[in-house]
């Protein structure tokens, strides 16, 4: 009866060790949602300062006919025109997200809307898939480490 209790015991302690080693809850992947949601909502009321509030220093992007661009300056002169214009808003939602097992590496997958209002008041309008790769923090926040997207061929009419 001694050796059930103290297999049990062991048992009951390597499922304790296993499921909160550090006392934090495992990261799910409504959290790398709501960080894209809070990444979204920062560069759109921030410009270009809520956007590299977002970014971690190795952060990277590719783009047509161009090498990796790396590093957060690198990504930052990338964005600048686009998040320099007044006219232009950019907006994004995450559709999906997944975690890697260790829970500290994740993507999410969205959709995103350009908008530009011209000197005449026209509106033009592109929209286009993303993918954004996230790394947790050692603070428990999460920081891009690769964000790129494909624009949309068919523009809706």
């Amino acid at each position: 009866m001694s050796m059930i209790k103290a297999v049990a015991g062991a048992a009951l302690c390597l499922s304790l060790v296993a499921c909160k080693r550090d006392g934090a809850a495992k990261p799910q992947p409504a959290d790398l949602m709501n960080a894209d949601r809070a990444f979204a909502k920062a560069t759109a009321e921030r410009r270009m300062e809520g956007f590299l509030s977002f970014l971690g220093e190795d952060a990277a992007t590719i783009r047509p006919d161009s090498a990796v661009i790396s590093g957060k300056k690198a990504v930052a002169e990338r964005w600048s025109a686009l998040l320099g214009d007044p006219a232009t808003t950019i907006s994004w939602k995450p559709l999906k997200a997944s975690l890697a097992e260790s829970g500290d590496m994740g993507f999410t997958v969205g959709s995103y809307e350009i908008t530009k209002e011209s000197a005449n008041g026209r509106t033009a309008a592109g929209s286009g898939k993303y993918i954004t790769i996230w790394r947790k923090q050692g603070d428990g926040s999460w920081r891009v480490v690769f964000d790129s997207g494909v624009q949309d061929t068919l523009q809706s009419q």
